[in-house]
């Protein structure tokens, strides 16, 4: 309730809430609330592992943009609009905070080329950048994926 009074009409808001909220029968006061109050743009489903070692809590992000009177007003008659769901199944690490990498069929770690740009001066101040290519370990994260894919969601609508 309280980031709801901090938003202007048409503000907007991010929020992780635990899945309780959004699945219990006996929290459906709450969704209900939070509907009437709020344009619902994007929900994401976290995997139990994005918060433990230290909150071993299944939680989902939620999007959310304030209503103006008159779209609470005009939603009595129902609403309909397109809302960006996802699931990560995946967030770069396990159950004890140990960092998890992308994986091939067979379990091996796999690499991938990385280009990094290094910037040297020599003796006199001349710069120059030199390219060095290596080889690293990516983190098995669905994240940025997701992120990219909200993104072209929001191109393809107007908000």
């Amino acid at each position: 309730e309280q980031c709801y009074n901090f938003l202007k009409p048409g503000g907007r808001l991010a929020i992780v809430l635990p899945d309780g909220i959004l699945g219990n029968p006996n929290t459906e006061y709450v969704r209900d609330w939070i509907l009437k109050r709020f344009k619902l743009l994007a929900s994401i489903d976290l995997p139990v592992e994005t918060f433990l070692p230290q909150v071993g809590v299944q939680a989902s992000l939620l999007f959310l943009q304030k209503k103006t009177q008159a779209e609470r007003d005009a939603a009595i008659n129902g609403e309909d609009y397109e809302v960006f769901m996802a699931i990560a199944e995946a967030v770069g690490k396990d159950r004890r905070g140990v960092p998890v990498y992308k994986r091939d069929e067979d379990g091996a770690e796999l690499l991938f080329d990385e280009l990094k740009q290094v910037l040297l001066r020599d003796s006199l101040g001349n710069e120059k950048i030199i390219s060095k290519k290596s080889r690293v370990k990516r983190l098995d994260d669905d994240l940025p994926a997701i992120s990219q894919a909200y993104i072209q969601f929001l191109k393809g609508i107007k908000l």
